[in-house]
């Protein structure tokens, strides 16, 4: 099973060179937001990330409670995806089954919304989160 994990990559928008790449335990689906000198990452193992803008370092995240539960150890220690549980058969019922599994952490598929200084993110768990 591969290390499934993405990427938050940022580049000088004038000459085009890389200033950082902090890696992420899972892909990142939709697009990051910037909102002032915070970049918002939602992940697709349930966590949101904000980070700084200019270097990148961790100002917090947010889990969803599917994936702090963790149920059935779809996610190893370090909340990546953990593949030999997830797709333990090649069979397509089994690739349905684990595809179902790593959305029941609350996978966040959408892009972040900031309005007011509050952040909105829906979640496959089906909420809509609005974070202060």
């Amino acid at each position: 099973w591969p290390d499934v994990q993405g990427a938050l990559v940022s580049l000088d928008s004038a000459t085009g060179q890389l200033l950082y790449e902090h890696t992420v335990q899972a892909y990142v689906f939709g697009s990051p937001t910037i909102a002032g000198e915070v970049v918002l990452a939602a992940v697709l193992n349930g966590v949101l990330q904000a980070r700084d803008k200019a270097s990148g370092a961790l100002l917090w995240e947010f889990q969803t409670e599917a994936s702090r539960a963790n149920r059935g150890w779809v996610l190893t220690a370090d909340r990546r995806f953990n593949g030999s549980l997830l797709y333990a058969s090649s069979w397509h019922d089994g690739m349905a089954q684990g595809e179902a599994r790593q959305q029941g952490v609350g996978s966040f598929f959408s892009t972040p919304l900031v309005v007011g200084g509050v952040v909105y993110v829906g979640s496959a768990d089906g909420r809509m989160y609005a974070l202060e």
